[in-house]
């Protein structure tokens, strides 16, 4: 059981590290689109910057699920009618049909894959929404044409 927990530790504090290195890169691609982008309508700029934090967090999702899907085949661990893959997508994301099971003595690794997986999903919501808020943060801020705009009622 510590082995389990140990090994399976270690593999979440790679798939942390991979997401620190992506979201450090979101947040550095997106700064720059947005200091590009600053003059046009908040959809506008949306776009792009949602575009960009999108794909950079599902390819990073997927070698997040193929480096557990790695440790399982390196840690021998086997799921009927399943490949590596498929049953670390399935935990990755809490998805849990019920007909994976692997053998005897393997069987919290599973629940720390979907552990870490929810933990990392949750990280990548918090970053949309943050990109969302500073376009639209910054959208505001900016100058605006012939004074002050009436507001409409």
């Amino acid at each position: 059981m510590l082995k389990q927990l140990a090994l399976s530790a270690g593999v979440s504090l790679l798939t942390f590290t991979m997401h620190a290195a992506v979201t450090a890169g979101i947040v550095v691609v997106t700064n720059r689109i947005a200091r590009h982008t600053g003059h046009l309508h908040v959809v506008a700029r949306l776009i792009p910057l949602l575009t960009v934090t999108m794909v950079a967090l599902m390819i990073a999702h997927v070698l997040e699920i193929a480096l557990w899907a790695a440790f399982y085949d390196f840690a021998g661990i086997v799921a009927p009618n399943v490949n590596s893959f498929e049953f670390a997508f399935e935990n990755y994301t809490a998805l849990g049909y019920g007909d994976a099971v692997p053998g005897t003595g393997q069987r919290l690794i599973g629940p720390v894959t979907s552990l870490n997986g929810l933990l990392l999903i949750g990280w990548s919501v918090a970053i949309i929404f943050e990109v969302m808020r500073m376009a639209e943060v910054q959208f505001e801020q900016r100058p605006r044409l012939g004074g002050r705009r009436k507001r409409r009622r």
